[in-house]
C-alpha cells in the first residue's frame, strides 16, 4: 500500500504513529491483537535517510538490530546480514565503511538492515526521495523483485503519484487536517511490472489522471472527499 498527499497531511506521523515512536492522543493501534511499541517484533522502518553508522562496516550496519534483538549467535548473525547483504546486491561491499557507498547503495544497506529483522509489516517513508531519477527507478525495481519473493506487507510513503502507481495494489491518498483519508485507489495492473511495459499500459495513465485530481481537490478544500 502506498499513501500520497501534500507536505504536512501527516503521512510521516502516520508512520511514527504505526511504529510506535509517537503515542496517539485517543484511541489505540495494535497489530495482530498486539498494541505497537517501537519493539514490536513485526515491524521495519526505513526512514528518508538511512542513518547508518559510520564506524560500522555495511555488514555491522545491517547486523546492528539482530545484535540489539540478541537473535542468534554472532555467526548466525553475520550469516544473516551476509544473505540480505546479498538479497540488495551489495554481498561485495560488505566490509566496506558506508562513506564509500553510493546514496543508493546506502539506503540499499538500510533496507537489508530492517528486513534482515524479517518484519511482516516494513514501514517506509519516502526512502527514496533524495535520490536521483535513475537510480529512483532501480530502487524501486528492486523493492518489487525483493517484495515478490518475501511476500510480506510493504506501507509507502512518497509525494510521487506514478512511484505510488507503479509499487502498489492499492494507494490511499491523505488530505490536509483535519480530514484524513480522502480516497483510495486500487492499482490493476498486473504484476510482474517493469517500467517500461507497466508505464505503457493505458491504465497507468487513466490511473494518474484520477490520483492527481484527487491530490488537486485535497489541495483546494479541508473537507473529506465522497
Amino acid at each position: 500500500m502506498a499513501i500520497l498527499g501534500p507536505s504536512g497531511c501527516g503521512k510521516s506521523t502516520l508512520l511514527n504513529l504505526l511504529s510506535g515512536f509517537l503515542r496517539p492522543q485517543s484511541g489505540h493501534i495494535t497489530i495482530d491483537g498486539v498494541p505497537v511499541v517501537p519493539e514490536h517484533p513485526v515491524l521495519g522502518y526505513v526512514f528518508q535517510s538511512p542513518n547508518l553508522f559510520p564506524w560500522l562496516s555495511v555488514l555491522e550496519n545491517v547486523r546492528f538490530g539482530l545484535r540489539m534483538n540478541r537473535r542468534g549467535s554472532t555467526q548466525e548473525q553475520r550469516a544473516a546480514a551476509q544473505h540480505f547483504l546479498r538479497l540488495v546486491g551489495l554481498e561485495e561491499q560488505a566490509h566496506e565503511p558506508p562513506h564509500r557507498l553510493s546514496g543508493g547503495q546506502r539506503q540499499r544497506v538500510a533496507l537489508a538492515r530492517s528486513l534482515a529483522l524479517e518484519p511482516r509489516l516494513l514501514l517506509m517513508d519516502e526512502p527514496f526521495a533524495a535520490l536521483d531519477a535513475l537510480t529512483r527507478a532501480s530502487l524501486n525495481d528492486e523493492l518489487l523483485r525483493i517484495w515478490s519473493g518475501w511476500g510480506k506487507t510493504v506501507l509507502f510513503i512518497t509525494h510521487d503519484i506514478d512511484e505510488a502507481i507503479y509499487l502498489a495494489d492499492r494507494v490511499l491518498v491523505l488530505g490536509l487536517p483535519p480530514t484524513g483519508i480522502t480516497a483510495e485507489v486500487a492499482i490493476d495492473l498486473p504484476r510482474p511490472r517493469d517500467q517500461r511495459g507497466t508505464r505503457a499500459n493505458p491504465l497507468f495513465a487513466q490511473l494518474r489522471e484520477q490520483l492527481s485530481e484527487e491530490i488537486a481537490k485535497v489541495m483546494t478544500s479541508n473537507q473529506p472527499v465522497t
